[in-house]
């Protein structure tokens, strides 16, 4: 029987070398990473059975980096936001992590784009300044702020993503084999695949590729 396939995850690696291979500045770099999310996530939704897409788009180690990168990321962000917010999506967009570093005004356009495409049952979350170590600290001190005891059942129940089921396969893109502090708590039994190829190169096709591999796994969930 064929593995089921319901969430892939996205370590999206590989922007800033895109953009030194390609000799483009930083700002074209980030700005087809962003597009080739939405476009990877449209097609992945219309041709394949998978409901969920988690994407590491910016980690809290990443927020270390220069301000013009920062700056940059935030400016594609904006633009990305304005062009969701005026086009009709046929998956809805949450966007979490630790977000008080955004501006007011991009986390009011955050929540109506979250609003406007609420009903879709398919789902792409975008994880910035996300840590997946904090991720595991703030859902213990949630749970002992209810005085509840910590299990499994009700440490999913306040994860981040505790309102769909855990990534069967994870896909990072850019050569590097490590998980760099992304959910560290919901990959205990992901399949992992990782690819050379560049963030903004990453097609359709290589990711179905890695679909047909993964279908061919034995998994076993530690049996």
């Amino acid at each position: 029987m064929k593995n089921s396939l319901s969430h892939i995850a996205f370590i999206m690696d590989g922007n800033n070398r895109w953009s030194k291979t390609k000799n483009i500045n930083k700002f074209q770099s980030y700005s087809k990473g962003a597009k080739n999310l939405i476009e990877l996530s449209n097609k992945i939704f219309e041709k394949t059975e998978v409901k969920y897409i988690t994407a590491f788009a910016l980690s809290s180690s990443n927020l270390k980096r220069s301000k013009n990168i920062i700056d940059t990321i935030l400016n594609i962000l904006d633009l990305n936001l304005d062009q969701a917010l005026d086009k009709k999506m046929n998956f809805s967009i949450s966007i979490r992590g630790n977000l008080r570093f955004l501006s007011s005004k991009l986390k009011k356009k955050i929540k109506l784009l979250e609003n406007k495409n609420s009903f879709h049952t398919k789902k792409l979350i975008i994880l910035m300044n996300f840590s997946g170590r904090q991720d595991v600290i703030d859902t213990i001190n949630k749970i002992n702020f209810s005085k509840k005891n910590i299990n499994i059942n009700n440490f999913y129940l306040n994860s981040i993503l505790s309102d769909i089921p855990d990534p069967d396969l994870l896909i990072r893109s850019g050569g590097y084999q490590r998980i760099s502090d992304f959910l560290l708590f919901n990959i205990s039994f992901t399949e992992l695949f990782f690819t050379k190829k560049l963030w903004p190169d990453l097609k359709y096709n290589d990711v179905q590729r890695i679909i047909i591999k993964y279908k061919k796994i034995e998994r076993k969930f530690g049996l």
